[in-house]
C-alpha cells in the first residue's frame, strides 16, 4: 500500500511537473477552494458603485438551490497586498483603475501564477467606466471563472472513475460517462440507471434513462418535466409506502435552457426535488437530455443533492461536472448503430 501510494504521488507531480513545462515556466499548485474567486481592487474603488456591482454579481444566488448560495465565495484583498501568499490563488479577478487607460480593456488568462489558476484582468479609467464594463460583460467574466472550475472538475474525474458502472452504462445506453468512484451503488431498471454514494450527510445520485423520440416537442419544460416524474415516480420509491420522488412546482419552478453540447442541441434543466406522501426530503437537481441519433430515443442523464443542513452547491457543481463528460453514440465516432439492451431490474 505504501508502494501504491508513492506511486500515485509520483504520478500526480510528474504530470503536473510537465504540464508546467510544457508553458515553459514550472508553476506552484493554485490554493483556495472551488468556486472561490479572489477579487483585488482599490478599496475606494471596492466600495464605490462599481464596487458594489462586482460583488453582486459574484455574490449573487445560485439557480435551484433549496437555500441561498452564492454562485461564487468572494475573497478581496487591496492591491498592496496581492502578494506572492495570495497569487497562487485558483481564481483571480485584477481590477486597475486609472485614467491612464483610455480604452477599456479585459484579459483573460490561465496559469499565470499557479496550475491550474484562471485569471481576469480589467483595466479601466474612472468608476463609471468600470461600472459598465460589468454591466456589460459581468456574465462572460463570471461564466469564465464557472467553465473553468467545471473542467478542472472534469479533468479531476477522470482519475477515479468506476469502471464497472461506466462499462454497464455503456452496454445499456451506448454512451459513454465518467462516473466518479464514490458513487458505487448501483440500482438497475428498464431503461433506467441509478448509482449513489448513498451517504448520509452529502448523498450524491446519479440517474440516466431513456425514451423513444418521438418529435421536437419532446423538447419542452412541461414535455421534459411530466417524464421526469412518471419515471422517478416508477423507479425511486421512498422508505414509506406511497411515497416516491417528484419535482417540486410550487415553490420554485425548474428551468430550462437550451444549450449546444458538441454542437448539438441539448436541454438543460435544473430545479428543486422532494419526496411526495413521505418523508420531507429534497434538493436541487440539474440534468442534461439529448437525442440519441443513432438509437433514435431521447438519453437524459440527472444528478441530484440530498444534504440536510449543509450547503449543497459544490455537490450539485460536482454532478454537473459529470454529466458534462457524457458522449452519445454519434459522438463516438460509431459507424455502426449501437445495440442498446435495457438491464432486468436486481
Amino acid at each position: 500500500m505504501k508502494k501504491f501510494k508513492f506511486f500515485l504521488l509520483f504520478t500526480v507531480s510528474m504530470l503536473l511537473f510537465v504540464s508546467c513545462i510544457q508553458t515553459g515556466k514550472v508553476l506552484p499548485s493554485a490554493t483556495g477552494t472551488r468556486y472561490e474567486v479572489l477579487v483585488v481592487l482599490d478599496e475606494n474603488v471596492w466600495k464605490a458603485p462599481s464596487g458594489r456591482a462586482i460583488v453582486a454579481l459574484l455574490d449573487q444566488d445560485m439557480e435551484a438551490l433549496p437555500q441561498p448560495e452564492p454562485v461564487m465565495s468572494i475573497i478581496y484583498c487591496q492591491p498592496q497586498q496581492f502578494g506572492d501568499l495570495l497569487k497562487p490563488t485558483r481564481n483571480v479577478l485584477k481590477i486597475d483603475v486609472d485614467p491612464r487607460f483610455e480604452t477599456p480593456k479585459i484579459i483573460y488568462s490561465k496559469d499565470v501564477w499557479s496550475y491550474p489558476q484562471s485569471m481576469v484582468r480589467i483595466n479601466v479609467a474612472n468608476d463609471s467606466v468600470l461600472s459598465r464594463v460589468i454591466r456589460q460583460s459581468g456574465n462572460n467574466i463570471l461564466q469564465f471563472f464557472l467553465s473553468t472550475e467545471r473542467d478542472r472538475l472534469i479533468a479531476l474525474s477522470k482519475s477515479s472513475i468506476n469502471s464497472k458502472a461506466q462499462n454497464e452504462i455503456k452496454e445499456m445506453f451506448g454512451i459513454s460517462l465518467d462516473v466518479p468512484n464514490e458513487l458505487s451503488k448501483i440500482t438497475k431498471g428498464k431503461d433506467f440507471y441509478w448509482v449513489t454514494n448513498d451517504h448520509h450527510v452529502a448523498r450524491k445520485d446519479l440517474v440516466i434513462y431513456s425514451y423513444p423520440y418521438r418529435d421536437k416537442n419532446t423538447f419542452t419544460l412541461d414535455y421534459l418535466i411530466a417524464k421526469r416524474d412518471s419515471i422517478m415516480k416508477a423507479n425511486i420509491p421512498g422508505e414509506l409506502e406511497g411515497s416516491y420522488m417528484g419535482t417540486e412546482l410550487v415553490q420554485y419552478k425548474p428551468i430550462y435552457n437550451a444549450i449546444n453540447i458538441n454542437e448539438t442541441y441539448c436541454a438543460e434543466v435544473k430545479g428543486l426535488w422532494r419526496m411526495f406522501n413521505g418523508a420531507a426530503m429534497g434538493g436541487p437537481f440539474y440534468s442534461h437530455t439529448r437525442v440519441d441519433e443513432i438509437n433514435h430515443r431521447v438519453i437524459t442523464v440527472e444528478g441530484f443533492v440530498f444534504a440536510p443542513g449543509a450547503k449543497k452547491r459544490n455537490h450539485i457543481r460536482q454532478l454537473e461536472s459529470v454529466i458534462y463528460t457524457v458522449k452519445l453514440p454519434q459522438e463516438q465516432n460509431v459507424l455502426t448503430e449501437v445495440s442498446v439492451t435495457a438491464n432486468k431490474n436486481n
